[in-house]
């Protein structure tokens, strides 16, 4: 009897000590994920945007921006009405988008100091709702009179 416990705890134990082929230290366990190389002068923003008749915005945690007017844009804001409940509510965007001076700011002297254009659309998000006070108590605004 003990010749057979000892057997068997010497056969488990050279089973248990296997080699396992798959998890070699040549095989990574985890994959690191590769950076997108973006564009010479371009960047990624993340923030709040909204397009009004005439003026596009957006404000990131630490800047704000005017956006500039074109195909990508429209493209950028026809993705946001989906999204909005009114036309006066923000969408939260990721974007590449390249900075430059704000044209219109120089002419008028009014508007926005950078301005961003748009390269490449990545997220567009609903932001979060705006329609309450928060003062101990959920108060909704539409209650409000």
């Amino acid at each position: 009897m003990k010749r057979l416990f000892i057997l068997s705890f010497l056969v488990l134990s050279v089973v248990s000590c296997k080699n396992d082929k798959e998890a070699t230290p040549d095989t990574p366990i985890v994959q690191k994920a590769t950076p997108e190389v973006l564009p010479e002068g371009q960047q990624v923003y993340r923030g709040e945007f909204i397009f009004l008749t005439d003026a596009a915005v957006l404000t990131t945690k630490n800047e704000i921006y005017a956006v500039a007017i074109d195909d990508k844009m429209k493209e950028l804001d026809k993705a946001a009405q989906a999204l909005k409940k009114t036309e006066f509510d923000m969408v939260n965007v990721v974007i590449h988008a390249t900075v430059k001076p704000n044209p219109i700011k120089a002419e008028l002297g009014e508007g926005w100091d950078e301005m961003l254009t748009i390269t490449k659309i990545i997220e567009v998000t609903p932001a979060t709702s705006a329609d309450m006070f928060k003062t101990g108590k959920t108060l909704d605004i539409k209650e409000v009179k």
